[in-house]
């Protein structure tokens, strides 16, 4: 609410908030909250779309660029590294991290079919990037599917634009807090619902290798609805896996330069943007 106070908007910068519906496991805010402070970037999908960094790009610049027009100050609230990168930064190649498991797949798929095969599944998934590489040079085919199955595009980080002029506060509490507050996140999650809320998607159709359904656990409460995994064990993997996240967020962040790091448990992250803006 505090953000209202100072007369701006929120824009999200999380990968899930997107998708409608998903918003006990993806922690979105509140309707009281939403009603208090107008949120950009939330509920833009459904879950059985597909939904990319290139289209949060171009979608999260134009809400920017409205909200400059408009003289609304912008505060960027999320963690999903990508697209705070996109954003803010622009987008290049380079940036886009890895995934060992897609490349392993992609040069076993090189290795049977050649490089003409994975060519032409590029072709499918990004022209304008197919038109740039040799077939014959596998090892930048499978870097360039990599990055297009991982972004949604590579052409469109050849286009990221000009980087967007911000203060950026980092929040660091002590290790013990985090983790504290991670297990009595997921608890929560589950007393408001979370495994109803999975029903019901799964009930819609929505296929669970989506990637809208992915993370915040959903693998683990569809695992537990299945009869598969009992709830404390379900429950304990979701806890396992974001605090394998939250190591994974501070180790992107980390490497930004312009990022100010403060303690939300002694400091106050807003005055410090205020002070800094």
């Amino acid at each position: 609410m505090r953000v209202a106070e100072q007369g701006g908007e929120i824009v999200s910068a999380d990968s899930r908030q997107v998708y409608r519906d998903m918003d006990i496991a993806t922690a979105k805010p509140t309707p009281e909250e939403r009603r208090g402070v107008p949120h950009h970037m939330i509920d833009v999908t459904d879950p059985g779309e597909r939904y990319d960094v290139a289209r949060y790009q171009r979608e999260a610049r134009a809400v920017l660029a409205d909200l400059a027009a408009r003289g609304v100050r912008a505060t960027v609230v999320g963690g999903t590294g990508l697209y705070v990168r996109a954003l803010l930064d622009g987008l290049d190649l380079a940036s886009v991290p890895g995934d060992a498991e897609i490349r392993a797949e992609l040069e076993r798929e090189a290795q049977h079919y050649g490089g003409g095969a994975l060519h032409e599944r590029l072709r499918g998934l990004d022209p304008e990037a197919a038109a740039r590489v040799d077939p014959r040079n596998v090892r930048r085919l499978v870097r360039y599917l990599e990055v297009a199955l991982i972004a949604g595009s590579v052409s469109a980080l050849w286009r990221g634009g000009e980087p967007v002029a911000a203060r950026r506060i980092g929040l660091r509490p002590p290790r013990e807090v985090l983790a504290r507050r991670i297990e009595q996140r997921v608890r929560e999650m589950v007393a408001r619902g979370v495994l109803e809320e999975t029903s019901r998607l799964l009930e819609r159709g929505v296929d669970p290798r989506l990637p809208s359904m992915s993370g915040h656990g959903y693998p683990h409460w569809i695992r537990h609805l299945r009869g598969e995994l009992d709830l404390e064990s379900a429950i304990a993997l979701t806890v396992r896996d974001t605090k394998a996240y939250s190591r994974r967020q501070m180790t992107w962040f980390r490497r930004d330069p312009l990022v100010v790091w403060c303690d939300p448990t002694v400091d106050d992250a807003l005055a410090l943007a205020l002070r800094a803006a």
